[in-house]
C-alpha cells in the first residue's frame, strides 16, 4: 500500500474539479479583512495540497507559505505557482510540527485538513504552533467535517470516481464510538493498453465542537464566528462542515 497521497496527488485536481476555489479565496480575504485588517499580509496555508487556494491568495497580494506533508502535492503546487509566475514558499512539513517562522497575519486550513490530525495531542500541537506563528490579533480560519457528515454521508459508504484513464473506488469505514474514519482508496490507472492498480490509505478523526473549542482556548485563540460554508451560512444539526474563524488573543 502506497503513502497516503503518492497516487492521489496526480488526480487530486481532477477529482476536485467542481470545487469553488475562487469562492474559498474570496471568503478568506473577506474574513481576514474583517478581523485582521492591520496585520501583515503574510499567510500560512496549512495542508495546502496542490496549491489551488494558495495561488489565488497570492494573486490577491498575500505573501503565502504553503505547508503540506506530501511532496507530491507540493510539486503540483510549485508548478501552478511557476506557471503563473507567482512566488510562494512551500514547506514539506507535518502541520502538528509547524515551524515556518513568526509574524504571520493569518493562517488557513481548508478541506477538512484538521481532521487528518487523528490524535488529540496532534490537534493541540497544531493549534499551539499556529498561534506561535501568528502576530497578536492574527486570524486562523479552518474547517472540519461535522459529526453529521461522518455518520450520515461518509459512514460506511463507497464512492466511485471514473474517467477515461482512471477508476477509483473510495471505501469508508467509520467507528462511531472512537470517531475514527478509515479511507481505503483503490486506483486503477490506464497506462497504454494496460491498467495498473494502486492502493492507498488515509485516516481522519471527528472532533466535537467542545474539543475544538477547548484546544483553541488553550492555544490562545478566541472564536469569533462559526459557519457551515463559505457563504457564511449558520451552522445547523445537518451541516456537513463547520468553519471556525479564530483570532489570537
Amino acid at each position: 500500500m502506497e503513502d497516503s497521497y503518492s497516487v492521489l496527488a496526480r488526480h487530486y485536481d481532477s477529482l476536485m474539479a467542481d470545487t469553488d476555489y475562487a469562492g474559498y479565496a474570496d471568503f478568506y480575504e473577506k474574513i481576514i479583512e474583517k478581523y485582521a485588517p492591520s496585520q501583515p499580509k503574510r499567510l500560512i496555508d496549512l495542508g495546502c495540497g496542490t496549491g489551488s487556494v494558495s495561488v489565488l491568495l497570492a494573486e490577491k497580494g498575500f505573501e503565502v507559505t504553503g505547508v503540506d506533508l506530501s511532496c507530491e502535492m507540493l510539486s503540483a503546487a510549485l508548478k501552478k505557482a511557476s506557471d503563473k509566475h507567482i512566488k510562494m514558499l512551500l514547506v514539506e512539513q507535518d502541520m502538528a510540527k509547524l515551524d515556518c517562522g513568526e509574524n504571520y497575519g493569518a493562517a488557513i486550513c481548508s478541506f477538512d485538513g484538521i481532521n487528518y490530525l487523528t490524535k488529540r495531542e496532534e490537534l493541540s500541537q497544531c493549534f499551539e504552533r499556529t498561534a506561535d506563528s501568528l502576530c497578536e490579533g492574527g486570524v486562523f480560519v479552518f474547517d472540519v467535517n461535522s459529526k453529521y457528515k461522518y455518520e450520515n454521508i461518509i459512514a460506511d459508504n463507497t464512492f466511485i470516481y471514473e474517467t477515461e484513464d482512471l477508476f477509483l473506488s473510495w471505501q469508508n469505514y467509520y467507528v462511531k464510538e472512537k470517531g475514527i474514519c478509515d479511507f481505503y482508496l483503490t486506483f486503477f490507472e490506464k497506462h497504454g493498453e494496460k491498467w495498473r492498480r494502486t492502493d492507498e490509505y488515509q485516516r481522519q478523526r471527528m472532533y466535537s465542537d467542545r474539543t475544538l473549542r477547548n484546544a483553541l482556548e488553550k492555544a490562545g485563540f478566541e472564536i469569533c464566528e462559526r459557519f457551515s460554508d463559505i457563504s457564511c451560512a449558520p451552522v445547523t444539526d445537518e451541516s456537513e462542515r463547520n468553519f471556525y474563524v479564530c483570532r489570537k488573543k
